[in-house]
């Protein structure tokens, strides 16, 4: 039989210095992809060499980049193609290479030592089989959404063939990785195997496959539940009706890339995979070169950078003290247990502890139920955790995570209490929102084992966390805590210290600005509606209930301190909290709660009376104004931080506050939103809100500098 060509007619079939070959006495080509993203010219040519060769009876293909540089290629691949057409046809050239693979007259496995994402996945998905080794952070992954993209390599449709629609829509429109051993019950990988025995078990399993015939890679694994939803046209109709919707909801039509994997895989359902094919081509190429992919592709850098930035003194926290069993320190306790850390928790009273421990177990099985950790791994990690209402078995600990209330007294407490219990080269981080580590550290012993780590809630769910140095604060130290952040899977941004730091100090006049409209009679649900059709997940209302009226106000105090009338907090907020009014945590704020998490949520209206108005459904702000009143408060302090020095990048600052804040990501953040927008223009739109409303629309320094000389902030 003719072997059908992977590589380009005009490539020669070389072997490239990016991917390393070995043919071994078992007529085994191993395939070592050593740099670049998978759908690279050099890895066909070198396939296409390998499946050429008569002494090869069988080809693995496998990787020996690491995770974030495979990372960063892919999203280096997408910022390359500037130009729809150079788009399409890489996605044309791709499709063709892997639909020859799939088809290829001797059988290719792809071989997994870890997380298969992207375009590596896509290129395993062609292979006749996918081995993937059993390590914690083995996983499947198609994260093209989440650079604005759809997958270019056909990798939708070959999960949608391999493991049905409804995973494939998870998959595409969420841009999530499956763990390994999820993926393989669901039919996205075929082998989970130890690391020890990977390569023999893939070169094992490509000597099987020989002699069968072509065509290994395009099969699909029947299943009664994909029948229902996929052997009938009702069960896909609604199916992708119900995924639209929701996508819709999510995404307010900022993001145009949830659409197109929704069109691609329609078409896919309704008229086949050649049809289907041929739209995501399309998509691909309109995709690459929208605003919405720019923004993403920038960030997803950006993140990229952050999480690899080198520390000095780069040392692992294996053990773990944590002083405060609330919503944050109950949080660490469950990642960390997760990610392999020994945990202590530590709470005042029996009853809090117990709720603590009940939110760590709830996590952790909740993980086990979806499959996303093993039993084996929860109980491993259910074990990690042990329990204290007294400062006992601190000793060992490598770093100290205090997570009380935002109290100044409260944190000296518990500081000079944990000094007498740890190694004096055991770190010590405060999780304060808004309290300088300077004032925190006044009582230490040890004030250069001192920062701050500023968590966000939901610990398990919020990617970000802020890491505060102190003036004291050592290099080994902030080198630590950095090092603990990344290995809890966080994105770790360092600012200097000061009253409310970078978040909290940007969020404040965001959520001031919201308050006053409300006590101008603007209707609760109008303001809210505004910011989340601009972008942002929540509502600026919504937002201060579910952190607490009360915190907001305590925090509010801080700040206004510091900074004098510019942060001043609307009286309003103390009228709320003279009517009792905390938010979630006791039923009633700007909204009125039910029991439980999930529980209906609805407008109070007494909240007004609270506030002394009348809410004016009609003849109030325009969204527009209650957009750029809100939008531009926050915007304009993240400025002033850049200024201070609070800030050490523009980078940093825009991933504060998309993956903190919620900042919209389709905008990039304040400082790429000033970039896009013009400084200049948003100067003019910062003067006319100075004029209106006062002095704490005062523009920042640095803008009206980068208005006067042009500058954008991002190329500095």
């Amino acid at each position: 039989m003719t072997q059908t060509s992977i590589a380009e007619p005009s490539k020669p079939l070389v072997r490239p210095l990016r991917v390393r070959r070995e043919v071994r006495d078992d007529g085994v080509a191993v395939l070592t992809i050593q740099g670049g993203h998978a759908l690279a010219d050099e890895v066909f040519s070198a396939i296409d060499a390998a499946l050429s060769d008569v002494r090869v009876r069988a080809v693995v293909v496998t990787s020996s980049v690491l995770p974030a540089d495979d990372a960063r290629a892919q999203i280096e691949l997408v910022a390359s193609l500037r130009f729809a057409d150079d788009a399409t046809r890489f996605a044309t050239r791709a499709s063709r290479r892997l639909v020859a693979l799939a088809r290829a007259n001797k059988p290719v496995v792809a071989l997994a030592t870890g997380p298969l994402s992207g375009t590596s996945y896509e290129l395993a998905l062609a292979c006749a089989r996918i081995v993937i080794t059993d390590q914690r952070d083995a996983s499947v992954g198609l994260p093209g959404v989440k650079l604005g993209v759809v997958p270019a390599g056909n990798g939708l449709l070959r999960v949608a063939r391999r493991a049905g629609l409804a995973v494939a829509l998870d998959m595409g429109l969420t841009g999530r990785a499956i763990p390994a051993e999820r993926a393989r019950a669901l039919g996205l990988v075929d082998h989970v195997v130890a690391s020890s025995i990977a390569l023999e078990a893939a070169c094992l399993t490509a000597r099987g496959l020989v002699g069968r015939e072509p065509g290994f890679g395009d099969r699909a694994m029947p299943r009664v539940h994909r029948w229902l939803l996929d052997g009938t046209g009702v069960g896909r109709t609604i199916a992708l009706r119900r995924a639209r919707i929701a996508s819709s909801a999510r995404t307010r039509g900022h993001y145009p890339a949830p659409d197109a994997v929704l069109d691609v895989l329609e078409r896919w359902a309704a008229r086949g995979w050649k049809a289907a094919a041929d739209l995501e081509v399309k998509r691909f190429g309109e995709l690459v070169v929208s605003e919405s992919a720019h923004r993403l592709a920038e960030l997803a850098s950006a993140e990229a950078a952050a999480r690899a930035a080198a520390t000095a003194a780069d040392v692992a926290a294996a053990r773990v003290a944590v002083v405060g069993a609330g919503l944050i320190g109950a949080g660490v306790a469950a990642i960390s247990a997760e990610r392999g850390v020994v945990v202590r928790l530590k709470e005042r009273e029996e009853v809090a502890l117990g709720r603590g421990l009940r939110y760590v177990r709830e996590h952790l099985d909740g993980r086990r139920d979806k499959r996303l950790l093993s039993s084996r791994d929860h109980a491993r990690a259910l074990a990690r955790v042990t329990s204290t209402t007294a400062y006992t078995g601190l000793r060992a600990s490598d770093l100290v995570v205090e997570a009380v209330f935002e109290d100044l007294a409260l944190k000296h407490e518990v500081l000079r209490n944990v000094e007498e219990r740890v190694r004096d080269e055991a770190v010590i981080a405060s999780s304060t929102a808004a309290i300088p580590v300077a004032r925190i550290a006044e009582e230490a012993r040890r004030p250069e084992r001192v920062l701050g780590m500023h968590f966000f809630a939901p610990v398990t769910r919020v990617p970000l966390v802020e890491v505060v140095r102190g003036p004291r604060t050592s290099d080994a130290a902030l080198a630590t805590a950095v090092r603990f952040g990344r290995d809890l899977g966080k994105t770790v941004i360092v600012v200097a210290d000061g009253p409310g730091f970078y978040t909290t100090r940007t969020l404040a006049p965001f959520l001031h600005e919201a308050v006053r409209l409300v006590a101008e009679g603007v209707p609760v649900e109008v303001v809210d509606e505004a910011l989340v059709a601009w972008g942002f997940p929540l509502g600026p209302l919504h937002l201060a209930d579910e952190l607490g009226i009360d915190l907001v106000g305590h925090v509010a105090a801080l700040l206004h301190e510091a900074f004098g009338g510019r942060l001043r907090a609307p009286d309003a907020i103390e009228a709320l909290r003279l009517d009792d009014r905390k938010g979630r945590k006791n039923g009633r704020g700007f909204y009125l709660y039910g029991r439980g998490v999930r529980a209906e949520r609805r407008v109070d209206d007494t909240t007004y009376r609270a506030l002394g108005v009348a809410p004016r459904p009609h003849g109030g702000p325009k969204p527009e104004e209650i957009q750029a009143r809100c939008a531009l408060a926050l915007v304009n302090e993240a400025l002033r931080c850049l200024d201070e020095g609070v800030l050490a990048s523009a980078r940093d600052g825009d991933l504060g506050a998309v993956l903190g804040l919620g900042f919209p990501a389709f905008r990039g953040g304040p400082f790429r939103y000033v970039d896009v927008l013009g400084a200049d223009e948003v100067l003019r739109r910062t003067r006319a809100l100075e004029q209106r409303h006062g002095a704490r629309f005062t523009p920042a320094p640095a803008l009206v500098d980068a208005a006067r000389r042009g500058r954008r902030f991002w190329s500095a």
